[in-house]
């Protein structure tokens, strides 16, 4: 079969998946109203029609179950049951089975070990999926005629990310690099065993807790725990961790946390993580005119004069509008969404690479609002950013 036979038949598969889901929740809505067992039920039936559909829509419905802040309640326990967890169980206790992968507990030499490998079919749906969106981006990139190249440039990007879920030793090179963030916060993660994994298998430490529920003894120190650890991410190791679902995380019973998985990573370059650092330190110290030099500094390309003197001002409205709010005020979302506008407007669109930053903070927004809604997310990111910059300054002057 040709691809574009292929890409025929799977567009009518997910138009069939879509009509029917869309069918049974009118259903649902139409025969219970919208009480709260028409929401888990609509979260039930959405979830199998995700995992029907296969791994680039459950990775959605994975992030989209993270945010109880903007949907029901009920609706995102549901998918949070059903896809961020895997389906836990499905071939027995020691095997949860994920988007993209199969982890299945095993013994080597007495000890107990995480075996992770790529489902067969996965790589070739991904391909398939991913070669739609990206069509469709080109579309769209016509239509929008101006915008387009970034939106293009911006969503190839994603997609490469997202396929490279598939790419083990991709995974394992990038769990190496997170074990120095054990050395200064308490966070574990797995360990690659050497001489034991490869192409087709990733063999990991086990960390007790995988396939058990999500409960926090202190739900507001695990929350400023887990934003510490993106920001480490960001700042100082330069990963972009875009999947922090809550399949992916879980507390310890000493306290830490652990982070399972990192499949869905994007590496910064040294520039746009300066860029996107100074960035955040214009955003946490209300300084709008360090956030407006480093975005048009990550611009995909050069701003005119009077183009950069409206943007500067749109931006010191939008900055002065956020410094100092908690999580429970400050929406990530929201802050995006009106900085995109301001881009929008004056033509000054970022690089791909300074939009991934924000999607590793939009994975966790919800679940730290769940958690501890008085937050501050500029406030905690003050003295990681400093150490960040001191740290850069410090390499530049041994060079």
């Amino acid at each position: 079969m040709s691809s574009a036979a292929r890409s025929a038949v799977r567009i009518a598969q997910v138009a069939v998946v879509v009509c029917a889901t869309t069918a049974s929740l009118a259903w649902a809505v139409v025969r219970h109203g919208r009480r709260e067992g028409t929401l888990r039920r609509a979260g039930a039936v959405v979830s199998a029609a995700l995992w029907r559909l296969g791994p680039a829509f459950i990775k959605v419905g994975q992030m989209l179950s993270s945010r109880r802040d903007i949907l029901p309640a009920a609706f995102c326990e549901e998918l949070e049951e059903g896809l961020a967890r895997g389906r836990a169980g499905a071939g027995g206790a020691d095997v949860e089975i994920g988007s993209v992968a199969t982890v299945e507990r095993r013994q080597v030499n007495g000890a107990d070990v995480a075996v992770k490998t790529v489902h067969p079919t996965a790589a070739e749906q991904l391909r398939i999926d991913l070669g739609l969106i990206t069509a469709m981006a080109r579309v769209a990139g016509v239509l929008l005629r101006r915008s387009g190249p970034t939106l293009e440039r911006v969503v190839h990007e994603m997609c490469e990310s997202v396929r490279g879920q598939t790419d083990l030793v991709a995974e394992a090179a990038t769990l190496r690099r997170l074990e120095d963030l054990e050395l200064v916060l308490p966070v574990v993660f797995p360990r690659v065993l050497p001489g034991q994994s490869g192409p087709d298998v990733l063999t990991m430490t086990w960390i007790p807790g995988q396939a058990g529920g999500r409960r926090f003894r202190d739900p507001r120190r695990t929350a400023k725990r887990l934003v510490l650890t993106v920001y480490e991410m960001l700042f100082i190791t330069g990963v972009v961790h875009c999947d922090l679902h809550p399949g992916n995380w879980w507390e310890l019973p000493d306290g830490r946390l652990a982070i399972v998985d990192a499949g869905f990573t994007y590496e910064l370059d040294e520039e746009m993580r300066t860029h996107f650092t100074e960035f955040f330190l214009g955003m946490s110290s209300g300084n709008a005119e360090i956030c407006a030099t480093h975005a048009l500094a990550a611009a995909a390309r050069p701003v005119p004069p009077e183009a950069e003197k409206a943007f500067r001002r749109d931006m010191e409205g939008l900055i002065g509008s956020v410094t100092g709010l908690t999580a429970g005020a400050f929406s990530l979302a929201g802050f995006a969404a009106r900085f995109f506008a301001v881009q929008r407007r004056h033509q000054a669109f970022s690089r791909a690479e300074f939009i991934f930053p924000l999607m590793a903070l939009l994975a966790i927004e919800g679940q730290v609002k769940q958690l501890d809604p008085g937050i501050n997310f500029q406030s905690l990111a003050g003295p990681v950013v400093l150490r960040s910059i001191v740290a850069r300054a410090r390499a530049e002057r041994v060079r």
